[in-house]
C-alpha cells in the first residue's frame, strides 16, 4: 500500500488482523465514539470471539463488541503525527458514520510499532489479491 494515500481495504479481513494482533501479543488502541463520547481501549487483545454476527474483543477485561454486518467499509489511511506517519484502520457503517479507529499502541511523539505496521500492511486493497 502507498504510504501517502487512503485506500479501501477488505472489510472481511479485519477479524484476521485482530486475531494476528492477539496471537502476536502487541498492544493496540481502539477508539469507539459518537458525537458526545469516545471510549479508548488500549492494550493487548486478551480475547477475540466471533459469535453469531458479533465480534467480541476484550482488552484488559473490557469488552468491545461489534456487529460485523454493521461494518460496511474499512479504510487504511496514513496520518502525519509529529513528523512521523502512523497507520490506522477506520471502520464505517453504510451511512458513512465512523464506527471505530484502530492504531498500534504508542506514546505521543514516539514512532508507531513496526509490528503493527507489518500487520496492517497484510490487509489488501479491496479487490486485490493478497
Amino acid at each position: 500500500m502507498s504510504d501517502d494515500l487512503a485506500c479501501r481495504v477488505d472489510r472481511h479481513a479485519l477479524p484476521s488482523l485482530l486475531e494476528t494482533v492477539r496471537q502476536e501479543g502487541n498492544e493496540i488502541m481502539i477508539f469507539v465514539g459518537n458525537r458526545g463520547c469516545v471510549q479508548i481501549f488500549t492494550g493487548a487483545l486478551e480475547k477475540l470471539a466471533p459469535m453469531r454476527g458479533w465480534l467480541n474483543i476484550s482488552i484488559l477485561l473490557l469488552p468491545c463488541i461489534c456487529a460485523e454486518e454493521s461494518v460496511d467499509e474499512v479504510w487504511g489511511d496514513p496520518q502525519a503525527d509529529f513528523g512521523r506517519t502512523r497507520h490506522q484502520r477506520r471502520m464505517f457503517a453504510k451511512d458513512g458514520t465512523q464506527i471505530a479507529q484502530l492504531y498500534g499502541q504508542r506514546s505521543e511523539g514516539h514512532p508507531e510499532q513496526t509490528q503493527w505496521r507489518q500487520q496492517v500492511d497484510r490487509l489488501t486493497r479491496e479487490g486485490q489479491p493478497a
